[in-house]
């Protein structure tokens, strides 16, 4: 007897090969039989007539392992058919804590995650395992594949200091960095664009990731710069690849501001040289024109060399932010913001912020809460900067929708939020979030598949699934076959469509009819049934 059986599907297998009709018999939480008909009883039976029935999504950057420990649910993840999440991107992690650094380390996180006063007291995990271990303690609604953030892991050795490590220092990051391997940790990330990572010298790095090689673990990286300089940042991480040995993934590859559309063409070229010279590499993408950062990323660099902390200590200085107006207004050589562009207020808008006196900039553009002040938006930012000790996160309207989709035609990219889990209720509701929390893998089949038939369903499925578990080693997982773990997804693929946007973000997707985690239903009939099957996955 079968525990559920799915009948009348219509599957798209996630290999990429074309659909076909049968029934999917599972047994505890394994798919224990396909065939054309079934004709056990099963305590549970699923009747699929008129949807399509698929792997569950495997989001290939996410970043709930931020949420999960407030709201175990995962809600905005969960309900538009992720049965398991890549978390630990970026460089950014909860852990490892080091207590000598410990003020450095909660205020590294600014540009991820709001922590209000009473979190940043409590945020002390000797590892990051320690702290998806707490997170995960009641059940999950989805799995958790970690990474590690070398971010955390250099500024827990050394703070925000700008040099190479010493030999001991090196060698405690690399003791840190096992240590959270040898619990099954998939990788470690890094952004380059984010002090600490301006700082690294690739030497560092490479020793890092000879560890990984040795441990089969991906590298994944946000590119020291996604602007002009794109095409030198791809093959920086190219040479880092090459050197130690290691897998790796671009994260959200992208070429941001107008004066550098059409570059990601070639930076895919670079890719696929290195990839036919033997170099495992892959890279991912999201179906939007905005992206998510920090406001942060409009400070000079100079001005945030040391740390968030001593930024906003320093920007109290008259005559230090007057130099950081000018900078911003004027640029430096090398330096490349949005504010190089005309009418650059207008494409920022504010997400989140940490106090409650500001949540009313929350969905406003920078020009629009700059009238409301009549002040300069520069003023306005670095004010802003101030008054929520750097913790404020943007939505940042960069991009060229024609480019985004051609990314996601490439054979080789997969898919991934970028995002946080959310909800419609609690804590989680706050904040005018990144639309892509809610909606990246409906607005994918819906619009780019049905709609705009950029690409065909059984190739998003693939890029959303098999390639994305292959690709970072996470076994059994991925498609619809015998012996797999049970993660699937049922949809409709007329009625599966994306409802929240930058103005509503907070809403929750259409058509997504059932979701099975581990071979137990979390979501049925567009609710959520209570159950939290999800695991913390380990490599095997």
């Amino acid at each position: 007897m079968f525990d559920l059986l799915i009948k009348n599907a219509v599957i798209i297998d996630g290999s990429g090969n074309g659909r076909y009709s049968g029934e999917i018999g599972i047994v505890g939480d394994k798919i224990a039989r396909i065939a054309p008909s079934i004709r056990d009883k099963a305590k549970k039976t699923i009747d699929a007539k008129g949807n399509i029935v698929c792997p569950g999504f495997v989001d290939a950057h996410g970043h709930s392992d931020f949420t999960l420990f407030i709201n175990n649910k995962g809600e905005s993840k969960i309900r538009q058919g992720i049965t398991t999440e890549v978390t630990g991107n970026c460089g950014f992690t909860a852990g490892p804590i080091t207590s000598e650094h410990k003020d450095d380390l909660v205020y590294y996180l600014a540009n991820t995650i709001v922590l209000s006063d009473q979190q940043r007291e409590s945020w002390n995990w000797e590892t990051q395992s320690q702290f998806l271990q707490c997170s995960a303690k009641d059940g999950l609604s989805f799995n958790v594949a970690p990474l590690v953030g070398q971010g955390m892991i250099r500024v827990g050795v050394m703070g925000f200091e700008d040099r190479m490590p010493e030999k001991e220092e090196l060698e405690k990051m690399k003791d840190m960095l096992k240590k959270e391997l040898e619990e099954g940790f998939f990788g470690m990330s890094m952004a380059f664009a984010y002090e600490p990572g301006t700082f690294m010298q690739d030497e560092e790095t490479i020793e890092l990731c000879k560890l990984l090689k040795e441990y089969d673990a991906i590298y994944t990286v946000h590119l020291k710069d996604q602007g002009r300089d794109l095409l030198s940042s791809v093959n920086q991480v190219i040479e880092i690849g090459k050197k130690s040995g290691c897998r790796v993934e671009i994260s959200h590859l992208k070429a941001k501001y107008k004066a550098n559309w059409g570059k990601t063409k070639e930076a895919i070229e670079l890719i696929e040289h290195s990839k036919a010279d033997g170099l495992d590499i892959a890279f991912d993408t999201y179906p939007y024109a905005a992206y998510g950062s920090a406001l942060i990323d409009l400070m000079p660099p100079w001005i945030k060399k040391d740390g968030p902390r001593i930024m906003c200590e320093r920007l109290r200085d008259d005559e230090t932010r007057q130099k950081v107006l000018y900078d911003m207004q004027y640029g430096i050589s090398g330096w490349e913001t949005i504010m190089n562009s005309d009418g650059w207020e207008d494409c920022v808008q504010i997400a989140s912020l940490r106090t409650e006196k500001n949540k009313s900039c929350e969905g406003k553009l920078i020009a629009e809460i700059a009238k409301e002040r009549g002040k300069s938006p520069y003023e306005t930012v670095v004010d802003l900067i101030i008054e929520e000790d750097a913790s404020i996160k943007c939505i940042w309207f960069a991009m060229d929708e024609d480019e985004v989709t051609e990314i996601m035609k490439h054979p080789d990219v997969l898919f991934g939020t970028d995002g946080r889990a959310c909800a419609t209720y609690g804590t989680l509701s706050k904040g005018a979030v990144h639309p892509r929390y809610y909606g990246t893998y409906p607005r994918i089949m819906g619009e780019y598949v049905r709609d705009k038939k950029a690409l065909s369903l059984e190739d998003a499925i693939r890029k959303s699934t098999s390639s994305v578990a292959k690709h970072f080693r996470i076994k059994e997982r991925g498609e619809i076959k015998e012996g797999y773990y049970a993660d699937v997804v049922i949809f409709s693929p007329e009625k599966i469509a994306e409802t929240s946007s930058f103005a509503n973000p907070h809403s929750y997707p259409d058509g997504i009819v059932c979701v099975i985690v581990n071979g137990k239903t979390v979501i049925e009939n567009g609710e959520h049934t209570g159950k939290l099957p999800g695991k913390i996955l380990r490599k095997q």
